[in-house]
């Protein structure tokens, strides 16, 4: 049987790991009226009560507040007679109010206030943010939530699919609706590989600089297979068989085709030469020449159009990189200011570091212990959340722009390289026609300037594939450009997978190592137990097995599971490497016909192991039979609830 370690006030500081969240307090309430208000800490944190005194509906309430999906089928009569869940949490040590209305329907959203729920509630409406349970145009509660503890958006499968809290809640939380069998909390549509991902992220896999790298390169590949069919199709429609279509050959074609119109211009200066000296006064048409000069014009305008917006486009994305950088610098800034108050705000001056005479406390609660002058550091924290989220989605938009910006940009550098060359060809053919008079009179004038009309549309076709082969060229610069950051984003990939996969194997034997001692310091009710070796766990099977075997009692069962749950949660508040957030919701401690002994053996066992972490922890239990020397308020929360004195006090609202 364990025995209870109780630390002592002045115990080393623990460091605290990330990603971690703690429930700070809870509020239910009831046609405006409060029927649950409850404060909670770290640690170990046990709700005690009689069976059916409304403990699990508040287990229920926790885990809602906190992101959790609830089906209409799961909620408790009582709960839905309440209206809202007010919740105060601490994500990686930052305050932060969590709020959803209570609707018998599943995917509710949620408001967020960047502040400790006592200002909050006072705000009355302004301050907070509402943020759908899905992601959709706008930003759901997840990824704010994630932000905050610093987890990737992890995608997977072929839909590319997201994970949710409301996905990784399932696996803190051993509720009393899921099978003991189960790893995961059942929820409808279940798959292995949401399971499997969902536990891979929270052993420590999928680093941001990995899921960036997955989403640079499925990005890239996309762009890639445009890219790759645009030169395709460039070359299909422009090129001629046996040609490439190269700037060499199109120098050549010209250069070929010039020489052919020099030479008819030639022979239409002698023919004109000869009407001249035979006295002809037939006087020059003008309708080539105006014909002429029009789509010089024409042509002249629209280059002035593509510059003046090309001009427009290269300063916008010009301010938009310093923009960005700006922000970038700002989030930056943000995070260190944060740690740095953090630091400063930890600092208790006994001397002055000026003159080193002696500093006397401060009769202000929360007062510099220097200057003496009162501070509120919460204020500091509430700017510095909501600025880094707001930063952090103005950033991603001001990207997304300049990605659209770069491609009108290129789109019409290649649309004035056509026109240029058109140009240049219209006002040669304008200069040829103002010193080449054309009689109408002579066969051999109309056939020459026929001949220089076919050479001249020769040279505009010429002209759209002097555009095209631009056109080929930025493509296949861009093509090479992103060869390598394909092959930039495939090595990070293949490097941290194989860092991933020792972490994977690291934080399995950590977590092995954990139920090891749950089970072999169990009451001799199971002799697998005992006599444990080896313990198991499939994500994707979502199961435990023991030395092989994965079917004991019901008893045993329910005791392997909460042992693997609080396992999770132990490990990674020992080891930094982990992704889990160092919190864990139990329903489950009597669950199963568990006998009050063996029950109360584990609350002991789960109390050493918390008290003695690393890392600052939270682990919030219910049961009816709480071992005695925890029936403490150092560690318990709220009232010794009964059937008369019940959970929620609806009798009030």
């Amino acid at each position: 049987m364990a025995s209870l370690h109780v630390p002592g006030l002045g115990s080393s500081a623990m460091t605290l790991y990330s990603p971690n969240l703690e429930v700070v307090d809870l509020s239910i309430f009831r046609r405006g009226n409060t029927v649950f208000s409850e404060t909670f800490h770290s640690g170990l944190n046990i709700i005690r009560g009689e069976n059916s005194s409304g403990k699990s509906t508040i287990m229920d309430f926790i885990f809602f507040g906190l992101g959790g999906d609830l089906l209409d089928h799961q909620w408790r009569e009582s709960a839905l007679l309440c209206d809202t869940v007010t919740m105060g949490v601490k994500l990686n040590g930052k305050d932060v109010t969590l709020q959803r209305d209570v609707e018998q329907k599943s995917s509710q959203p949620m408001r967020i206030f960047f502040g400790p729920s006592d200002e909050a509630l006072k705000s009355g409406a302004s301050g907070w943010e509402r943020y759908s349970f899905r992601r959709g145009k706008s930003e759901s509660f997840s990824q704010v939530m994630f932000r905050l503890l610093g987890l990737p958006e992890v995608q997977y499968g072929e839909a590319n699919t997201k994970i949710t809290i409301n996905q990784v809640l399932r696996l803190l939380y051993s509720d009393q609706l899921s099978s003991v069998e189960k790893i995961f909390r059942s929820q409808p549509f279940d798959d292995a590989i949401t399971r499997q991902t969902v536990g891979h992220l929270l052993l420590g896999a999928f680093s941001e600089e990995y899921y960036a790298a997955k989403l640079n390169l499925k990005a890239y590949e996309a762009e890639m297979k445009d890219v790759s069919a645009r030169i395709k199709t460039l070359i299909r429609i422009h090129g001629r068989e046996g040609h490439p279509l190269t700037e060499d050959w199109l120098n050549e074609e010209y250069r070929t085709l010039q020489k052919e119109l020099d030479d008819l211009n030639g022979q239409i200066e002698k023919t004109e030469e000869q009407v001249f000296s035979a006295q002809f006064e037939d006087r020059l048409s003008l309708n080539d020449q105006e014909a002429t000069y029009a789509r010089v014009k024409s042509l002249q305008a629209d280059i002035g159009k593509i510059k003046e917006e090309l001009d427009f486009l290269e300063l916008e994305a010009s301010d938009s990189v310093e923009f960005i950088a700006s922000l970038t610098k700002k989030l930056d800034a943000l995070h260190e200011s944060k740690m740095v108050v953090d630091e400063l705000n930890s600092l208790q001056f006994e001397f002055c570091p000026a003159c080193f005479a002696p500093i006397h406390g401060s009769e202000v609660e929360g007062a510099c212990s220097l200057c003496k002058q009162a501070s509120d550091q919460s204020h500091v924290k509430e700017r510095a959340l909501r600025l880094i989220n707001e930063y952090a989605r103005q950033r991603q938009s001001s990207i997304d722009l300049q990605a659209d910006r770069q491609r009108r940009i290129s789109d019409l550098k290649t649309q004035l390289t056509k026109v240029t060359e058109l140009w240049e060809q219209a006002g040669r053919h304008y200069t040829v026609s103002l010193r080449s008079p054309t009689t109408e009179l002579r066969t051999r004038l109309r056939s020459l300037n026929r001949e220089v009309g076919y050479a001249q549309r020769k040279l505009e076709e010429l002209a759209a594939r002097k555009s095209a082969v631009a056109e080929l060229k930025e493509a296949q610069r861009q093509r090479d450009a992103l060869q390598r950051k394909i092959d930039d984003a495939r090595s990070i990939i293949e490097t941290t997978e194989r860092r991933d996969r020792d972490q994977i194997s690291k934080a399995r034997r950590y977590i092995e190592l954990e139920v090891l001692e749950f089970l072999r310091n169990d009451l001799e009710r199971q002799s697998t137990f005992k006599n444990a070796d080896t313990v198991d766990f499939d994500f994707d099977g979502d199961r435990i097995s023991v030395n092989g075997e994965s079917f004991f009692s019901a008893s045993s069962m329910a005791y392997l599971r909460n042992s693997f749950i609080a396992s999770f949660a132990v490990a990674a508040a020992n080891q930094a490497s982990f992704s889990h957030p160092r919190f864990l919701l139990m329903d489950t401690v009597e669950d199963k016909g568990m006998e009050p002994d063996r029950s109360k053996n584990f609350q002991r066992l789960l109390y050493n192991k918390s008290s003695s972490s690393k890392s600052p922890n939270q682990m919030i239990i219910a049961t009816s039979m709480i071992a005695p020397e925890l029936d403490v308020p150092e560690i318990t929360v709220g009232d010794f609830y009964t059937h008369q004195n019940r959970t929620l006090r609806l009798s009030n609202a």
